[in-house]
């Protein structure tokens, strides 16, 4: 004869998640359990749904879950338009990294503007800035615009130059526009 555990009332389920817990390792788990505003679990959907029961569950559909904000320096809206739309470009190792790259994003988003962030010339053998010939020999008639990881420098094709109406003229608050080095 089986013993009957009766489970835990909780306010919260979520699950089928990726949840980043940020503990020592940066486990990711598949679902939590929230008490009184608190996490009181978490662990795989099957540990919590079958420990843990509340009238509001939540299927995250394998969408990603985030602790807390409260980083004042986040920039997490650039965060998620890199993850929605943006060629991420971290880790490449060369500006060609970076071409093949933006060729494979072409084939998955085909519309006109290729945006890319997040490559850094500092992990490359060659450390120098690139410049937009190869984007204009690549990419001609489109719009290129590539952000540096950090956001303080960006690379722009002639064509997305063009159409933002931006020449060696233009004054800009904070920076600069530089053709050519």
């Amino acid at each position: 004869m089986g013993a009957c555990q009766s489970k835990q009332k909780v306010d919260l389920i979520v699950y089928h998640a990726v949840v980043y817990t940020v503990d020592s390792q940066f486990d990711t788990v598949s679902a939590f359990a929230v008490k009184d505003g608190k996490f009181l679990a978490v662990g795989s959907d099957k540990e919590i749904l079958n420990h843990y029961e509340t009238k509001q569950k939540i299927d995250a559909y394998g969408k990603a879950v985030y602790p807390g904000f409260n980083d004042g320096h986040s920039h997490f809206l650039a965060y998620g338009q890199t993850l929605m739309r943006w060629a991420n470009l971290v880790g490449t190792k060369s500006f060609d990294d970076v071409l093949k790259v933006l060729k494979a994003h072409q084939q998955k988003y085909p519309e006109k503007w290729i945006l890319g962030r997040g490559w850094d010339q500092n992990d490359w053998a060659v450390q120098k800035y690139p410049t937009n010939e190869k984007l204009n020999k690549l990419f001609p008639g489109h719009p290129v615009v590539l952000s540096r990881i950090d956001g303080h420098a960006v690379l722009a094709s002639s064509e997305a130059l063009k159409l933002a109406g931006i020449t060696a003229s233009a004054k800009i608050d904070g920076g600069e526009v530089v053709l050519k080095n």
